[in-house]
C-alpha cells in the first residue's frame, strides 16, 4: 500500500485507540499490568507490518486475469506529499489481446535485470482501474516460463482484507504505547483516589 493511504489508515486506528484509552480513566487503566501494555505494543507493530506488506489500496474494480508475455521493465517515481515511491511496471501482451502497461508493488526476481522481460510468460491478475496511483495495478503475478518459472506473489486488494491490519495494528500499538507512557501517572492517580475514598 502506498505511504499516503497507509498513514491515513494508521491515523484512523490510532484515533480510535486514544478515544478508548482516555474513556477508560486512570483508575481502570491502573489495573492493567505492564506486560499487557507491552503485548499490545508488540502485537500492534506485527499486525501493522503484516497489513502494510501484504495489501494494497482496497478496490471494487473488476479483476482481469490474463496469460501473456512481459516486456520492457519500467520504473516510475511518484510523489505523495513529502514521500517518494518507485512504481515498478512492464508492458504486458496478453495472448490474443492488445498490449497493456502494468504497474505493481510486487517485486519480481532479478527485477534490476531488464532482460528478465524478454518475452517470458506471465499469468497476471490486475485491477481494471486507471484512476489508482498504480495504473492497471497487478495484484497477483505468476511467472510461467524462463529462469524464474514458478515464482508467485500477490497483494490483497479486497475491500475487507489484509489492509485492515494497518488500522487495527496502529490501534493496538498506539494503545500499548500510550498505556506505557501513562502507566506511572495512572498508578499515582489511582492511589490518590483510593486514599481520598478511604478518608
Amino acid at each position: 500500500m502506498d505511504f499516503t493511504h497507509s498513514m491515513v489508515c494508521s491515523l484512523l486506528g490510532a484515533a480510535q485507540a486514544l478515544a478508548i484509552f482516555f474513556l477508560l480513566r486512570a483508575k481502570r487503566r491502573a489495573w492493567i499490568p505492564p506486560l499487557a501494555w507491552w503485548l499490545f505494543l508488540a502485537l500492534g507493530v506485527v499486525v501493522w507490518f503484516y497489513g502494510r506488506s501484504h495489501s494494497t489500496v482496497p478496490s471494487f474494480s473488476h479483476r482481469i486475469t490474463a496469460v501473456g508475455k512481459a516486456y520492457d521493465h519500467v520504473d516510475r517515481e511518484i510523489h505523495t506529499g513529502y514521500h517518494r515511491e518507485t512504481v515498478y511496471g512492464f508492458r504486458f501482451v496478453p495472448d490474443g489481446g492488445n498490449p497493456i502497461n502494468i504497474e505493481t508493488q510486487i517485486i519480481l526476481p532479478n527485477w534490476n535485470t531488464p532482460a528478465i522481460f524478454d518475452g517470458q510468460s506471465f499469468r497476471v491478475v490486475y485491477l481494471d482501474d486507471d484512476q489508482r496511483v498504480f495504473k492497471n495495478e497487478a495484484i497477483d503475478i505468476e511467472i510461467l516460463s524462463g529462469k524464474n518459472a514458478g515464482f508467485h506473489d500477490s497483494y490483497d486488494a479486497r475491500p475487507v482484507g489484509n489492509w485492515l491490519g494497518i488500522p487495527i495494528g496502529a490501534a493496538l500499538a498506539c494503545f500499548g504505547f500510550v498505556g506505557l507512557r501513562y502507566m506511572k501517572d495512572d498508578a499515582e492517580s489511582a492511589a490518590s483516589s483510593d486514599n481520598d475514598d478511604a478518608s
